[in-house]
């Protein structure tokens, strides 16, 4: 009853399209970007919002469901 219940959970997170680990530190890497270049360009505030962003994608990219999308999504080719 448990692995059915785990197995149903995985195919949840699969099916209801949340961001895997890997895409939502991609997310915070531009995010980061974009801060160093509101700074160089005297924007402060909007830097410092950028670089807020950045950390909720690296805090949501250590959630339970973002790692079970990271180990169960299917590959695709590049």
């Amino acid at each position: 009853m448990q692995k059915s219940n785990l197995f149903l959970l995985v195919l949840i997170f699969l099916l209801s399209g949340c961001a895997s680990n890997s895409e939502l530190n991609k997310r915070a890497d531009n995010h980061d970007k974009a801060g160093d270049y509101y700074e160089s360009i005297g924007q402060p505030q909007v830097a410092e919002q950028e670089r807020r962003m950045a950390q909720e994608d690296r805090d949501d990219s250590l959630k339970v469901d973002a790692i079970l999308v990271e180990i169960f999504k299917p590959k695709k080719d590049k």
